[in-house]
């Protein structure tokens, strides 16, 4: 009564924003979503800033009235609350609103601070298997920043996903990247390494290893780590996707994988130029001649000729485009550019 009497609010609307918090936790909302419904329900800016609490890392979420991640502060928080764990002080929840504070502003983000402290309220600190796994699995902005915190990563920290059989001899060689541990999914033993590896040592059986990206966004690498394991073979163990060029995108649904593959990205700045777009020209008519004698024949150019652009396109691209190995990889490389408007 005291409560309602100071925000000279009616008991209906209390009892409305209650149920509101209450419904988040029941139906098992993490503090992501807590914060995106704080926000929708004040119609303003809404954030939490986790930072107090032994074993939870500094997580800062702020998100505007749709529900939008909103990295840059709107105002000043004009109502604050505490998030107390376990009699500790974990963090704060605040919102951020333009004009003058509501009736019900304060008893809100008392609730979305109590809300908060109960979607944090583990039975015991993850591992750091739990972590990785929270990275490998997606499940959620506020887990994935946990887990990139207690792994001594960044979100944008660069690494691989390496997959190798799991019951494979030297499980668990190579390096990590941070803290991180290899686990197992699906069958298979999974890591993640530096961006930087090189090839994973000591690892027995075949093994498949990603193109490089963000910590943040490692989920979308496992198949293209399974995809290059599968093109392994006993002479050629341990297959990057870099060497398979766009092919790699045969194993993957990510929609941002294009914007990785490196022989894209050389690809995309050749094509910027005059005679970087001759010497693609070239491979697409190399390729579908099949002989350097018939591709010169077809651009009226001794075959001399069509053999030194090659050789200036492979110096470009990173790979021999006429070897045996190459041409699949160009192929790839040209169906995929002949695709783009």
């Amino acid at each position: 009564m005291y409560r309602l009497a100071e925000l000279d609010a009616d008991s209906a609307g209390l009892v409305r924003v209650i149920d509101y918090f209450d419904t988040l936790v029941r139906h098992g909302a993490d503090a992501a979503a807590v914060v995106r419904a704080g926000a929708a329900l004040a119609g303003c800016t809404a954030g939490v800033d986790i930072s107090g609490r032994a074993g939870w890392p500094a997580i800062r979420l702020r998100c505007d009235q749709h529900g939008r991640r909103s990295p840059e502060p709107v105002g000043t928080p004009t109502v604050c609350r505490a998030i107390v764990v376990d009699g500790e002080v974990a963090g704060t929840a605040w919102i951020e609103r333009g004009g003058a504070t509501l009736a019900l502003d304060e008893m809100l983000v008392d609730r979305m601070a109590l809300t908060t402290a109960i979607v944090l309220h583990p039975a015991q600190a993850p591992t750091s298997a739990e972590h990785t796994r929270a990275l490998l699995v997606p499940a959620g902005e506020a887990a994935m920043l946990a887990s990139c915190g207690a792994l001594g990563l960044t979100p944008d920290t660069q690494v691989r996903v390496v997959v190798t059989a799991a019951d494979s001899a030297g499980r668990g060689a190579g390096a990590t990247a941070g803290r991180s541990v290899p686990v197992v999914l699906d069958g298979d033993l999974v890591r993640l390494a530096p961006a930087q590896i090189a090839c994973p040592p000591d690892s027995a059986g075949r093994v498949g290893v990603s193109l490089a990206g963000p910590v943040s966004a490692a989920h979308r690498y496992l198949d293209e780590a399974r995809f290059a394991r599968s093109q392994a073979t006993a002479t050629e163990p341990v297959v990057r996707a870099d060497e398979l060029g766009a092919l790699v995108l045969l194993g993957s649904a990510d929609p941002t994988l294009r914007q990785r593959i490196p022989d894209l990205i050389r690809a995309d700045a050749l094509a910027a130029e005059e005679s970087g777009r001759d010497l693609l020209q070239t491979l697409r008519v190399y390729l579908a001649a099949g002989t350097l004698r018939a591709a010169a024949e077809t651009l009226h150019l001794h075959h001399s000729s069509v053999g030194h652009r090659l050789a200036r396109l492979s110096d470009q691209l990173g790979f021999p485009v006429d070897s045996v190995a190459g041409r699949a990889r160009a192929a790839a490389l040209v169906m995929v550019l002949n695709t783009m408007p």
